[in-house]
């Protein structure tokens, strides 16, 4: 028994060992989402197939963004996922989260060029099972003063309260904002829902001399902008 044991630990090293080269040779790129959450776990979890329970996560999760995006102590109910695994798994995601932020921050925003903000959007909005609404406010140096996730679920007036809105808008002192949304289906196109939500939100702010720069879409096929498409 102690032999197999030991050949099974053989075996497994050969395997990490494997994996770290291939990636150092192809990067992220060339490999499978199960291998890189793989690749990932060897450096916390000892002496088991990794293979096994990254496969295990991801078909719970679906993919590595929603299980990143997971509590502690959610990802702690799975087995072999320790306290170590999850502190180790947060830290690259809050790492990557933040990161790509204090690039942006307080950086003016260019819509059309700026590929720091699409790359951020990108991070935070795809991969997401339901439409997410966020918003970015700016000053009247169209500098980031704050970004937030304000509502959920398919935008239409029962979902986008605009008085909400408005409200966030006073307490930053925001002159003007960009609003943000996912299509999880992977389409550009715009809704006639976000049409009509758009230039409602557009025709109350320009009361209130509040500007609306843009309006963008990000799905896994790019970006739409409301602006460069001639809706605004």
């Amino acid at each position: 028994m102690e032999e197999i044991l030991k050949k099974d630990e053989e075996k497994e090293k050969g395997h990490r060992k494997r994996l770290r080269e291939k990636f150092l040779t192809v990067g992220t790129k060339g490999l499978q989402d199960y291998e890189i959450l793989e690749l990932l776990l060897t450096y916390t979890v000892v002496r088991k197939n990794c293979r096994g329970i990254a496969k295990e996560l991801l078909l719970k999760y679906g993919d590595l963004y929603s299980i990143l995006k997971q509590s502690g102590e959610e990802l702690q109910k799975n087995k072999n996922v320790t306290e170590r695994a999850v502190v180790f798994l947060k830290l690259i995601f809050e790492i990557i989260e933040n990161g790509l932020y204090k690039k942006i921050y307080n950086k003016r925003i260019e819509i059309s060029s700026n590929t720091k903000l699409l790359n951020y959007l990108s991070c935070s909005l795809l991969k997401r099972d339901v439409e997410v609404f966020k918003v970015l406010f700016l000053n009247s140096q169209n500098k980031l003063l704050k970004e937030e996730e304000l509502f959920f679920g398919t935008l239409d007036r029962s979902t986008v309260y605009i008085r909400e809105l408005i409200k966030k808008i006073l307490n930053y002192n925001a002159k003007s904002i960009i609003i943000v949304h996912n299509h999880p289906s992977g389409s550009l196109k715009p809704s006639d829902s976000d049409i009509f939500l758009t230039r409602k939100i557009k025709e109350l702010f320009d009361k209130i001399e509040i500007q609306l720069l843009d309006h963008l879409i990000i799905s896994e096929r790019g970006y739409f902008s409301f602006l460069e498409g001639g809706i605004l």
